[in-house]
């Protein structure tokens, strides 16, 4: 691809560049985090990072811009992840302490969640909270879902996508 903005991509030219290298993006991504799940979650992180956020100067390499891209998740995904072990030593030292059973704390703290997983599935768009509850909770296919909608299977898998990353990020704070 010759030097460009990526703002000045095509979503089905990104889509293109993204399908060019995704295999290549998953075994990275496995190699530096060694599961295939958040490699998976990691690689689709990083095709809607690029849809959301184009870089302001020109790129003379995508590939190497995907990448970039990706390594940079993987290494948030590592923070996180390290601030998340604390905080579990830490409720794993106040049960200790406190005498309290630790399913107590699970529980309340998984009723958080639950609520917290049910306002961020309101505030999606009617089409996006559909897709979602047809995938995930009812497990349908994207195919299946794409036919009772009326849609493409391209746009379930966005929309399923973008629901995602929008109730991982409602999650985390």
């Amino acid at each position: 691809m010759t030097l460009q903005r990526m703002s000045s991509l095509t979503t089905e030219e990104l889509e293109l560049a993204f399908k060019a290298h995704a295999g290549e993006l998953r075994s990275f991504l496995y190699r530096h985090l060694r599961n295939n799940e958040t490699a998976a979650d990691l690689a689709q992180e990083t095709y809607l990072r690029m849809l959301r956020q184009p870089p302001r100067k020109p790129v003379l390499n995508l590939r190497s811009f995907i990448f970039r891209v990706a390594h940079n998740l993987a290494i948030d995904h590592a923070r996180s992840r390290g601030t998340r072990d604390q905080h579990d030593q830490g409720m794993a030292y106040l049960y200790e302490v406190t005498g309290e059973s630790p399913e107590l704390f699970d529980v309340v703290a998984s009723q958080r969640e639950l609520e917290s997983l049910g306002e961020a599935l309101q505030r999606l768009p009617a089409q996006c909270q559909q897709i979602f509850l047809l995938c995930r909770l009812q497990g349908l296919p994207h195919k299946e879902v794409a036919g009772q909608l009326g849609v493409s299977v391209s746009t379930v898998e966005k929309q399923l996508a973008t629901a995602l990353d929008f109730l991982r990020q409602c999650l985390q704070r």
